[in-house]
């Protein structure tokens, strides 16, 4: 006897009834929607620290960007059916197209792909509009004709939340069977899976089985149901010279945020915490619901009283009721909830909706689950460094390491190997320049379930985090076209403490700068050249070479900056001032004399030209804070670049570079502030209109207190200046003008 039950992935209802109608039939044979290359691994379902929400991986280990997940929570059907398998002893196993035949198709050539084409154009191109419809989204059409937008709420409310649960599958296999009869062809992906199923259902039959459970999409119920009335030859001619691949498959955690269909996953679910609470206490889903509503606005410190939920749930009930249904669905529960916890608001709703409809889940894997030797050493290297904890975490957790402890240094060095391998599970909190060398580090470390297949590809780079990450440095060495980008490297490989590498990079870097003539690659570079010295010498690794490359391009920067400032267009130089900045703190880092002069000599040069305003501005007050000009020279070079014989945007520019980082120099340079005072009230209503968004954008980057000290200074100018009026008024002498006055008229022959 054949038994089909057609479901849908992740849904709840459909779980609790399958595990009831599975005791009930007592099948000797279990056949699930699922990938074959699996079955060797169903058995680890019995395993207790195999904990949902996990996922089934299945890669072609020649080509790793084939890759496909496979889902389950513990509400999932496929899942019960699963665990129903294996406690029971009953042989279970997958029955879908193997991914060994998938990925096959879809490495097919074009000649194979267009005959694909014309195939599913014959079947579908002469389709009316409503069995395109079907064809496109069956459920979707179902859901629209039931007067539901969302096809998930129609099958929630109609299967899922079903009073009469033993009778949901006939009615899904009738349903469907209805709409298979209307559509009379499916694309031919679709029917080579059909084919295969129909196979592995006649294999269990050949083998003796007598009680046959079959688990599988709705969809395909129906054909399977019948599969008696299709010919094996038929189906076999679907498959029929399909060159197989080799595939390798794992079970990986995975979570209820990718499980989602928000999280882009198709085959997902919109509310997987729902549709647990839903497995879980049917029976008194809603009371539960809006309880775990309150605690979590309780937790936010909002207000949420026991009588604020009864309240809550009486309202949902009568929305039910009002709709026709027979048990409130998520959207009357959370239309309760906005209107009676969050008081009409949908904001405080918005703060717990994840917890409450997605969900925080996250699977765990036990470490027998055979893995490549890779992910073996990572995790090894994981629970040295302490960072278990960490990584089964949900969500972002940030993470403070003192360098000075093994174990935090330790930490470190796994986490930047991971980040050169491409598996991103750290990214620092800390950009700051300032603070790179130091012995703290500040990680936002979140681990991300498609982190398996990256383990799995880096794989290829060794067994080992440390033997990977370095094979991948030496291979990319050569790749880096630019000298800042092999810096980074070189930086990247200190940071993760790859010794080994430093020599061959080091060389290559040797090579690279004399070859290097691009004044602005060459300043790119600076930063990174001095840090990796800086790091080198706390790692007590000799990087005399490193020190030579910056003994030669400082002197070439020095001498072509300031012919590379002549003619160059906003955007450039926006990017040089960025890299002037970035150099001068690099070379005062290293602390060399020698370089500290050529570099003022080269500032020096850009202060007195005709460049752009923000480049000449920087120059000047990188000049002046190190004291190799004093305050009037600074006010005369500000006298200059803010005369009327000026140009009024070279101007504002030149303010903003000059007055970059800080404004405590205005407020207490007296001298300074007062040219920058009267070149402002200088500016006719014309002039001042064109310069003000550069002028805001300069102002707007100091501190509050800074621009409210500067008020004061300007409202204190224009007292003393009214005072001082009113001085004068008053001292005149009337006797004295009265005597010159005649003088004056004949000389002005008024």
């Amino acid at each position: 006897m054949l038994t089909v039950f057609g479901i849908r992935h992740h849904g709840p209802g459909s779980a609790s009834s399958l595990r009831n109608a599975l005791e009930e039939l007592q099948p000797d044979c279990i056949l699930i929607e699922g990938p074959p290359d699996a079955n060797d691994i169903i058995e680890y379902v019995a395993n207790e620290d195999l904990v949902p929400p996990i996922a089934l991986l299945v890669y072609n280990p020649s080509n790793l960007k084939q890759a496909a997940y496979y889902p389950f929570a513990h509400f999932s059907p496929e899942w019960q059916a699963m665990k129903y398998g294996v406690d029971k002893d009953v042989p279970t196993s997958f029955m879908d197209l193997p991914r060994t035949i998938a990925f096959s198709l879809d490495q097919q050539n074009g000649k194979k792909q267009q005959k694909i084409i014309e195939f599913e154009q014959a079947n579908f191109g002469e389709k009316n509009v409503e069995e395109k419809k079907i064809a496109k989204d069956p459920l979707g059409y179902m859901a629209k004709l039931a007067g539901y937008e969302d096809s998930e709420r129609w099958w929630d409310i109609t299967f899922e939340r079903a009073s009469n649960p033993s009778e949901i599958f006939t009615s899904i296999l009738s349903l469907m069977g209805e709409l298979r009869d209307a559509v009379k062809e499916n694309p031919l992906r679709e029917l080579q899976r059909e084919a295969y199923m129909r196979g592995c259902i006649r294999e269990a039959e050949k083998q003796g089985f007598q009680n046959i459970a079959v688990i599988c999409g709705a969809w395909h119920s129906p054909v399977l149901a019948k599969y008696k009335t299709y010919k094996a030859s038929s189906d076999k001619k679907f498959l029929k010279g399909i060159k197989k691949l080799k595939t390798k498959v794992t079970w990986v955690p995975w979570t209820y945020k990718r499980i989602s269909k928000q999280s882009g996953y198709g085959a997902g679910v919109v509310s997987p915490a729902w549709y647990e609470l839903l497995f879980d206490k049917s029976d008194e889903v809603t009371v539960q619901w809006m309880s775990k509503a309150a605690q979590l606005l309780r937790q936010a410190d909002l207000p949420a009283s026991s009588a604020h939920v009864i309240e809550a749930v009486r309202l949902s009930d009568s929305l039910a009721a009002l709709r026709n249904l027979s048990v409130p669905g998520i959207n009357e529960l959370r239309e309760a909830a906005i209107a009676i916890l969050c008081g009409g608001e949908t904001a405080p709703l918005k703060l717990i909706e994840d917890k409450l409809i997605i969900g925080d889940k996250m699977g765990s894997v036990p470490d027998e689950i055979p893995v490549v030797p890779l992910q073996q050493d990572l995790n090894a290297r994981i629970k040295a460094a302490r960072l278990t904890k960490e990584k089964n975490a949900l969500g972002k957790v940030e993470k403070k390491l003192d360098l000075r402890k093994p174990s935090n240094l330790v930490a470190s060095h796994l986490i930047h190997r991971l980040n050169i391998l491409g598996i991103p599970w750290g990214s620092p909190l800390e950009t700051s320049k300032h603070t790179k060398g130091s012995f703290k580090e500040i990680w936002s470390l979140e681990w991300e379930p498609d982190f398996a297949i990256r383990i799995i590809e880096a794989g290829m780079w060794g067994n080992t985090v440390y033997e990977a990450a370095t094979n991948y440095v030496l291979a990319n060495k050569n790749k880096q076209t630019t000298l800042a980008g092999l810096t980074q490297l070189i930086e990247s490989a200190l940071n993760a403490d790859l010794a080994e590498v430093i020599n061959a990079l080091t060389d290559e870097l040797t090579n690279q700068s004399a070859l290097t003539k691009d004044i602005f690659n060459l300043m790119e570079a600076m930063p990174s050249l001095v840090n990796i010295v800086r790091y080198g010498s706390s790692r007590q690794i000799k990087l005399d070479a490193v020190t030579t490359v910056i003994d030669q391009i400082v002197p070439r920067i020095c001498i072509g900056l300031p012919n590379a400032c002549i003619n160059i267009d906003e955007d450039t130089a926006t990017k040089t001032f960025e890299k002037i900045i970035e150099v001068n703190r690099a070379i005062h880092t290293l602390n060399e004399q020698k370089h500290i002069q050529i570099w003022y000599d080269a500032l020096e040069k850009i202060m007195g030209m005709t460049v752009n305003g923000i480049l000449v501005g920087i120059s000047t007050r990188i000049l002046f804070d190190k004291t190799f000009i004093d305050t009037e020279v600074a006010s005369t070079y500000m006298h200059l670049s803010l005369s009327k014989g000026s140009d009024a945007l070279f101007s504002a520019q030149w303010v903003e570079g000059f007055l970059n980082g800080s404004g405590l120099l205005l407020i207490y340079n007296e001298n300074l502030w007062q040219v920058i005072d009267n070149w402002l009230d200088s500016l006719d209503e014309e002039r001042f209109m064109e310069i003000l968004p550069v002028l805001r954008r300069t102002f707007a980057q100091f501190s509050h207190p800074e621009r409210q000290k500067m008020m004061e200074l300007a409202k204190r100018g224009k007292v003393a200046q009214a005072v001082l009026k009113e001085e004068k008024v008053a001292t005149i002498n009337q006797d004295g003008v009265e005597k010159v006055l005649p003088t004056l008229k004949l000389l002005l022959d008024l």
